[in-house]
């Protein structure tokens, strides 16, 4: 390998998608000759495929929400066995606050999101209080990227 594989590398690093002639574009060859090369990657090893990455949040369909739960002490393992077997929870965690419980959920619609929280509500010995949230957009992502500005304008 030389510099001229390693830029190839560098670029498609971050776009596998790149046409031959975009590669070519940016390291000074022909399209002829980026194909040469990276067929010789692949054989060698060092190019091992190309793969989409996908932002499972965003191909995930329906609402995001929140529910926080306090549950009443002697209850508190009860609670959190039927969350842990609620598929419609994708995230349960305990939380500061004498036995408090906060998930992250998702459902098709707000009216069965609603019905989701009654049922936990009316079915789950030891829920002293319960509250829900819609979550309407990301602001930061543990990557670290903001996703929007989070800015809101009047109106």
């Amino acid at each position: 390998m030389d510099k001229i594989d390693r830029t190839i590398l560098e670029l498609i690093k971050d776009n596998g998608r790149m046409s031959y002639s975009e590669i070519g574009k940016a390291a000074g060859l022909s399209r002829v000759a980026v194909k040469k090369r990276m067929d010789a990657m692949e054989k060698a090893g060092v190019i091992r495929g190309y793969r989409a990455v996908i932002d499972e949040e965003k191909a995930r369909e329906g609402i995001r929400y929140t529910i926080d739960i306090e549950a009443i002490p002697e209850e508190y393992a009860e609670v959190v066995r039927v969350l842990r077997a609620d598929r419609k929870l994708e995230a349960i965690y305990s939380t500061t606050g004498e036995c408090r419980i906060h998930c992250l959920g998702r459902s098709a619609n707000p009216s069965t999101m609603e019905a989701h929280v009654n049922y936990l509500f009316n079915h789950t010995k030891g829920i002293r209080k319960i509250s829900w949230h819609i979550l309407l957009s990301d602001l930061k992502r543990t990557e670290g990227e903001s996703v929007d500005d989070g800015e809101k304008k009047r109106v």
